[in-house]
């Protein structure tokens, strides 16, 4: 195991040995300690100290002595076990005289370890009770500036964010939206298995305090056969005329646990010229209910198109002429799922 679990016994000529010293032993004239390969025994005269590591340690602390689960939480913080820590501070804070700045670390303990969700009202009491770590302070900060624009998110949608995780969840039946849709409504298409990993979309409906509101949901897989293929993708296939400074908006909300890149294409003119953009990514949330707004500028030089041998640098030609516009899940190996609602272009023409 690694050398924090280890006991180290150091003697008057600085000599080291690690291992686990054991307590059960009747003669105090000697330390025995099992170094993994068998019991050594040494004289206690010999012995300067014994520094003892985690286990020992977390087996003698008590519940109940604040001073030493703080001090312990911190030894861990220190050696990278940031688990045992959080474990710890758990019970220090339960108990009426743990001080404000060990609070504050548990707190940040939570945000690493159990998401920023769960850390954010540990933090505000932390800041309520006068805290003035900076860092702490700061990620607050952070953290609640974030959670208003995921509210705005929200309301735009037609979803109350002061409302239960039930809300949120799809119903069966796809009914009208009490607030405008964007192009999700219309038909989707899975792209071909030939070049594309399997992908189901289907508009749902989310439950809201003000009515339905439906949204286009995509569940996409690895591809089962062709290993190489590296993302799945979607199709509208629907006419299109777009200005020349036209830009594509969505909400997209990642209801999987692993990150997952989006991007969209376009193919055009009489040719159907094909033209990607680069990969956004789309983060995975404690919720997956937490919509993100993606934007996609079609007059930038940054596509990828054969004329450019497939490099990021063409510019999208005919716009005024979108035979099918695509959205892409780079999704590698995994399996995953992503809401859209509110997909509309600025400064395009339907």
């Amino acid at each position: 195991p690694p050398s924090i679990e280890h006991d180290t016994v150091i003697l008057d000529n600085e000599q080291r040995f690690r291992g686990t010293v054991l307590s059960n032993q009747t003669d105090e004239e000697w330390v025995a300690i099992n170094t993994g390969n068998g019991i050594m025994r040494i004289r206690r005269e010999r012995v300067v100290r014994v520094e003892y590591g985690l286990t020992a340690r977390m087996g003698q602390v008590k519940s109940d002595d604040v001073a030493g689960l703080i001090d312990l939480a911190r030894w861990c913080r220190a050696n990278g076990r940031n688990p045992e820590a959080m474990q710890l501070l758990t019970k220090a804070v339960s108990l009426p005289n743990c001080d404000l700045e060990s609070r504050g670390l548990y707190a940040q303990l939570v945000d690493e370890l159990d998401g920023a969700e769960k850390a954010l009202p540990l933090y505000v009491a932390y800041r309520n009770a006068g805290g003035t770590d900076a860092g702490i302070l700061a990620r607050l900060v952070e953290l609640e500036t974030a959670h208003r624009v995921w509210e705005d998110q929200m309301r735009a949608l037609g979803l109350d964010p002061g409302t239960s995780a039930s809300t949120g969840q799809p119903t069966a039946a796809a009914t009208a939206s009490s607030v405008d849709e964007g192009y999700e409504k219309y038909k989707w298409d899975p792209d071909s298995a030939d070049w594309s990993s399997p992908a189901k979309p289907s508009l749902i409906t989310l439950v809201t305090p003000d009515g339905p509101r439906r949204v286009l949901q995509i569940d996409y897989e690895a591809h089962p056969s062709k290993p190489n293929i590296d993302k799945a993708a979607v199709v509208l296939r629907r006419p299109l005329a777009l200005r020349a400074d036209a830009k594509l908006t969505f909400l997209a909300a990642n209801r999987s646990t692993k990150d997952v890149r989006i991007g969209i294409a376009v193919k055009t003119g009489t040719e159907w010229t094909y033209f990607e953009s680069k990969p956004q990514v789309l983060k995975a949330t404690s919720s997956g209910q937490e919509f993100a707004q993606l934007t996609f500028d079609l007059s930038a030089a940054d596509f990828k198109a054969q004329a450019t041998n497939w490099a990021y640098s063409a510019k999208i030609a005919n716009l005024e002429q979108v035979r099918e516009l695509q959205i892409l899940f780079h999704n590698g190996r995994n399996d995953g799922s992503v809401w859209i609602a509110g997909l509309n272009f600025e400064g395009g023409s339907p």
